[in-house]
């Protein structure tokens, strides 16, 4: 399997003595030894023997807030050194304090909406892609995510593989978007369900309502469902049991993963929803089979192309993240999985 190493790098090595206690007791191999751990805090002590060097914090504290306002507030108030989850609005603030920083990273992650194609009015491709053409998309990321976010071309990003940078993203075009359901029998108006979480992402039910105003415009007459409960909700995605729209953010790094979980007709993944195109199944199997990197990404961004005409998913954008931080707190760094990794020492530890 060509793209071996690609999924390696995800998979957590424990000893194999160890497995029979997973996962309810923690094993692991870095810097830090669990202490304590709830469903709202968890406590790791350093690793004095790590094999990598001293660890950067004699302790290291997670605290879990779910409100933003509340994690802002205990940065600024020196109850915290470092937040995640900062929302535009929450980095004016912060950057306003001389005292604290803002550190910004590009996201791997698609925010977007699967489509059913398993039922519904979804199975027809001609209205798949009017509800792409029907949204703009800038005016979107203006208004959710005060332009931190970039639009998508299809169900990657640039630090995919399989990523195609020549592909454009669908244009906001509501008279081709009308002509498009008139096609498929719907002139006369398109009912759309839409389910959408409360959390992850977190703007989902804005996103929502943003997109019923401007569906609203090309005769797409949309009801929103809201799910409370997240696992729940993704519980009912994986069942298949989705309405014709939900709300989701593809977060794999691995363009094997996403192509062969979402999109393959044969495999029919957990987050698979019904697509089908034979020709999209052959190229991702052939690039299963190809080693060589660049023969293997001519073959995924192939796929990619028709994926982005089939409009499996109605493709918003990747949002830019946000950390807030303490200058007490200089030595961490933020890969581009969106993990915080503590690195080397400071000569004054906490």
């Amino acid at each position: 399997m060509a793209d071996l190493l690609d999924l390696l790098v995800d998979i957590p090595v424990v000893p194999e003595r160890v497995l029979d206690d997973l996962p309810e007791r923690a094993v692991g191999s870095g810097p830090y030894r669990l202490v304590e751990a709830s469903d709202t805090r968890v406590v790791m002590d350093a690793f004095t023997a790590y094999w990598g060097g001293q660890p950067a914090f004699k302790r290291v504290v997670w605290q879990a807030e779910a409100d933003e306002e509340e994690r802002v507030q205990a940065l600024l108030a020196g109850e915290a050194d470092l937040i995640a989850a900062v929302s535009p609005a929450g980095r004016h603030l912060i950057e306003s304090t001389a005292q604290r920083k803002i550190i910004t990273r590009e996201s791997h992650v698609c925010v977007i909406f699967m489509c059913n194609a398993l039922t519904g009015v979804c199975t027809d491709r001609r209205v798949r892609q009017a509800l792409n053409y029907a949204l703009d998309v800038p005016l979107i990321i203006d208004t959710i995510r005060e332009g931190a976010a970039q639009p998508l071309n299809g169900p990657l990003t640039p630090f995919h593989l399989g990523y195609d940078p020549h592909t454009p993203p669908y244009p906001y075009d509501p008279e081709r978007a009308r002509a498009l359901l008139a096609g498929a029998g719907y002139g006369d108006g398109l009912p759309l369900l839409i389910d959408v979480p409360t959390v992850l992402p977190d703007e989902a039910t804005e996103l929502a309502q943003c997109m019923v105003e401007q569906y609203a415009r090309v005769g797409i007459f949309a009801e929103v469902r809201v799910f409370a409960d997240r696992p729940g909700y993704a519980d009912l995605v994986r069942a298949k049991q989705m309405d014709d729209l939900c709300c989701f953010d593809s977060s794999p790094l691995s363009t094997y993963r996403v192509l062969r979980e979402k999109f393959h007709s044969g495999v029919r993944g957990p987050w698979w929803q019904g697509y089908t195109n034979p020709e999209v199944d052959r190229l991702i199997d052939q690039a299963r089979a190809t080693v060589n990197d660049t023969q293997r990404q001519k073959l995924y961004r192939r796929a990619y192309r028709l994926l982005r005409d089939d409009a499996p998913w109605v493709f918003l954008y990747r949002p830019t993240l946000f950390w807030g931080a303490s200058p007490q707190v200089p030595d961490w760094t933020i890969g581009r999985d969106g993990l915080i990794r503590l690195v080397a020492a400071p000569d004054r530890m906490k």
